[in-house]
């Protein structure tokens, strides 16, 4: 709302004729939502002057995209999104943050797992100029090689991995941003500690041998590096494993899980005017969700990658009849209000802590009356466990922690 007031002032002191705001799909449905709370008259002049588009579709055609041209003011809501500097999109949205004559940025997470090689980015679309066709930053004097060398400390792949002169980054930070705690505006009930359920492993033997040996024969399945065997252990975990088969067709290998026992006996707990969010990274554990659901005669919404109508969040808001939405981390973790229900059954956990973070508030939201409540579904002696206790850490499961948990897995069968 405080971007749209400010929109709002350009508009009308004549300082703006345009303005675009760039957020995520399933967050626009927000903008839109504010933008009606406005009177007539300012209402009328946002819905007349302010473009709204997702970050997926604002680049693309690059200088030819209808979005490629001068706006008197950009706004990026979850900004975090153009971190990393190299990808289309950010290249994109730079370039014509050049042209516009204000730019503003969003974001609950600006750096994650300390990564501050990442607020490049942010602050150059702040204040950035165009040069023989590269962009560069007026806040950090250049370009991002220079802001590199001055604050970042290389390993031997050339990826910072410590930093220097960090007090002097945090100075600039704080000069060009202004921070807000929800604690500090919203009048919010508490979040209470997560809930951890640990859940059986339906599928011991199958786990073991893809940690063990990298490979399950009888159904021709491989996991040489870190990355697919990281992928098919979590599968494994909630009850599935995917693979190509000799014909070169895309297999699914449904396998037993008690997870799904699980969710339902929790969901048969609760009185059944309780609304309830969950989450899921697979598509084929939100399908094997909704078919439960079914079963037992729930009545239920998805917002995933499938998922066209990106607003239908606002259906789990407003229709009493509608008891459970099941979400995908990537599309509905940010911009979007779920506070019709405070609770958050977690079926499997990410690998990125900003999204379990954005997640989680979804239903912390202006409007909640209730605790929120998180519970979460960790299958027992799997990575998912070690997955979780990063999260709780603040950050990411990356390929090292992976490592480490193979190396501690096998230690425990070889009797080390």
């Amino acid at each position: 709302m405080v971007a749209l007031f400010r929109i709002l002032d350009l508009l009308k002191s004549g300082s703006i004729e345009e303005a675009l705001v760039v957020a995520p799909k399933s967050a626009l449905g927000a903008w839109e939502r504010d933008i009606e709370l406005f009177d007539e008259l300012d209402r009328e002049i946002l819905k007349s002057a302010v473009t709204c588009i997702n970050y997926d579709k604002v680049w693309r055609g690059g200088d030819k995209s209808p979005y490629y041209k001068k706006y008197g003011c950009i706004v990026l809501d979850e900004a975090h999104l153009i971190k990393n500097r190299s990808s289309r999109r950010s290249k994109f949205l730079l370039k014509i943050a050049c042209m516009a004559n204000y730019r503003y940025i969003l974001t609950g997470t600006p750096i994650s797992n300390g990564q501050l090689e990442n607020i490049w980015s942010l602050y150059c679309f702040l204040d950035p100029y165009l040069e023989r066709g590269r962009v560069y930053s007026r806040i950090f004097g250049g370009s991002y090689q220079k802001f590199q060398d001055h604050y970042c400390i290389l390993n031997m792949y050339h990826k910072p991995t410590s930093y220097i002169h960090v007090r002097e980054l945090q100075e600039i930070i704080s000069q060009y941003s202004y921070r807000v705690k929800k604690i500090d505006c919203l009048d919010l009930p508490e979040k209470l500690p997560d809930e951890i359920i640990k859940v059986d492993l339906a599928e011991h033997k199958l786990y073991k041998k893809l940690a063990t040996e990298s490979a399950i024969l009888e159904y021709e399945i491989l996991a040489e590096n870190p990355l697919s065997r990281l992928v098919k252990l979590r599968q494994l975990a909630s009850g599935f494993l995917t693979y190509i088969d000799e014909t070169g067709e895309n297999k699914t290998l449904e396998l037993k899980t008690e997870k799904i026992p699980i969710l339902q006996e929790i969901l048969e707990s609760y009185p059944e005017d309780k609304k309830i969010v969950i989450f899921a990274e697979f598509k084929h554990s939100i399908g094997k969700i909704c078919e439960l659901f079914r079963k037992m005669k729930i009545s239920y919404i998805t917002l995933d990658g499938d998922q066209k109508n990106k607003k239908i969040w606002r259906k789990f808001q407003e229709d009493k009849r509608i008891r459970v939405i099941v979400c995908q981390y990537q599309t509905a973790a940010a911009g979007i209000d779920l506070f019709a229900s405070d609770t958050i059954i977690y079926f499997e956990p990410t690998l990125r802590s900003n999204l379990l973070e954005q997640s989680r508030d979804r239903i912390h939201r202006s409007g909640q009356k209730e605790k929120c409540s998180y519970i979460h579904l960790l299958a027992r002696g799997t990575v998912e466990v070690d997955i979780y206790r990063a999260l709780a850490g603040y950050s990411d499961f990356s390929e090292a922690l992976f490592t480490r948990y193979m190396e501690g897995y096998r230690r425990s069968y070889n009797g080390g």
